[in-house]
């Protein structure tokens, strides 16, 4: 266990970013202030800070997370720091856990990593990737990019690996990829080294059901659901005892924790805006969350696929509790509630979204600091 982590809080708070456009502001702008905004939710104390990779789409404007969190780590000290996710079927192997080491060298020890095999098929096909290949390609980029930062050797992905998170497969230290001279398995050492040892904590954020207990067994946290397309809190505590079960049940090798604890985490993730009133509040939620709505189907749209475009009432997903949004007290009482009910001990907010300015986001997430976070700290979950 690296000495950075230590048992940390009984519920950590995350802050989640798609940087997605508004279609008003240039990339550059949406860059600065999302930095801005990481400064502040430091500054405020959250422990860790997930970004999302998307390609192609408005959605996302960050095609390359190592590049942002580059940034980041310069920007900040102390939140740690995950992409959430790296689409792993678009990656060589070979360069990612490069990138890895480079990236947990430059926070300081401060990087934990997500991986996924894209939600998305578009965003495959923009770069030649067959979606039927995504999970085989998946499998084989995961097994080398852990056997390379747990060896310290280069090595190629094996077909077929079967090393997806929530399956059979282990992450554990093991031997390269036997290869011919001149393959991505010849022997080359990976010239830096992770400053956590064997390897950063892992995330898997999933809608698959099934694979929640192998992730709990592995160690390797997680996220359940997607903001306004979330699982009830009834099945979401189901799962949550999955989860918990699974790593009850795994040795202590496997807890590499997540967000800074020794405990992997299970967490909920929302959209959330912290305004003056109830009234005031929901209301910007809704015409932000249109707003958000349009980029996060523009990809499926432009391809005249239906799956994902169907009309939103996103006032009563707030009354759901899919969406977040109203006064401090109304939020406080609110995510109490789902925590407890949920038994999830992590909470991702993203309170940068649609057309919401950075000021208004700012404020938010200054109002859940001060008036919210308090209350979910000492929580004892479920």
């Amino acid at each position: 266990m690296s000495p950075e982590h230590d048992d940390g809080p009984a519920v950590t708070l995350g802050l989640f970013d798609w940087v997605d456009s508004d279609g008003v502001r240039d990339a550059g702008q949406l860059y600065r202030e999302r930095l801005d905004l990481l400064a502040d939710a430091e500054a405020h104390g959250f422990d860790i800070y997930h970004l999302a990779e998307h390609h192609g789409t408005p959605l996302g404007l960050v095609p390359s997370p190592s590049v942002f969190l580059a940034a980041a780590a310069v920007r900040t000290e102390r939140i740690r720091l995950c992409p959430l996710v790296y689409v792993l079927p678009l990656y060589h192997p070979a360069r990612l856990a490069e990138e890895i080491a480079m990236l947990d060298q430059l926070s300081g020890g401060r990087l934990e990593v997500g991986f996924g095999k894209g939600g998305n098929p578009y965003e495959l096909l923009a770069y030649g990737v067959n979606p039927k290949e995504a999970q085989e390609r998946y499998d084989g980029a995961f097994d080398a990019v852990m056997r390379t930062l747990s060896t310290g050797v280069i090595a190629a992905p094996a077909a077929a690996a079967g090393g997806a998170p929530g399956t059979a497969a282990d992450d554990a230290p093991g031997t390269a990829a036997d290869g011919a001279p001149g393959t991505a398995a010849d022997g080359a050492p990976l010239p830096m080294r992770t400053r956590q040892a064997p390897h950063p904590p892992l995330w898997y954020p999933s809608s698959n059901p099934r694979s929640v207990p192998g992730l709990g067994k592995r160690g390797i946290s997680t996220i359940l659901g997607f903001s306004f397309r979330s699982p009830t809190i009834e099945e979401t505590r189901l799962r949550r005892d999955e989860f918990a079960a699974g790593v009850a049940a795994a040795p202590k090798a496997a807890m590499r924790g997540g967000a800074g604890t020794r405990i992997p985490r299970f967490g909920i993730m929302r959209n959330i805006y912290v305004g003056d009133s109830d009234g005031e509040a929901r209301e910007r939620a809704v015409a932000a969350m249109e707003v958000f709505y349009e980029q996060f189907t523009a990809v499926w749209r432009r391809h005249g696929d239906s799956r994902f475009t169907e009309q939103q009432d996103f006032a009563r997903a707030i009354g759901e509790g899919r969406v977040i949004a109203g006064s401090a007290a109304t939020v406080r009482a609110q995510l109490t509630a789902m925590l407890r009910a949920s038994g999830a001990n992590h909470f991702a907010g993203a309170f940068a979204f649609g057309s919401l300015s950075y000021a208004e986001s700012r404020s938010s997430l200054a109002r859940f600091a001060g008036e919210v976070a308090p209350a979910l700290r000492d929580l004892t979950p479920g």
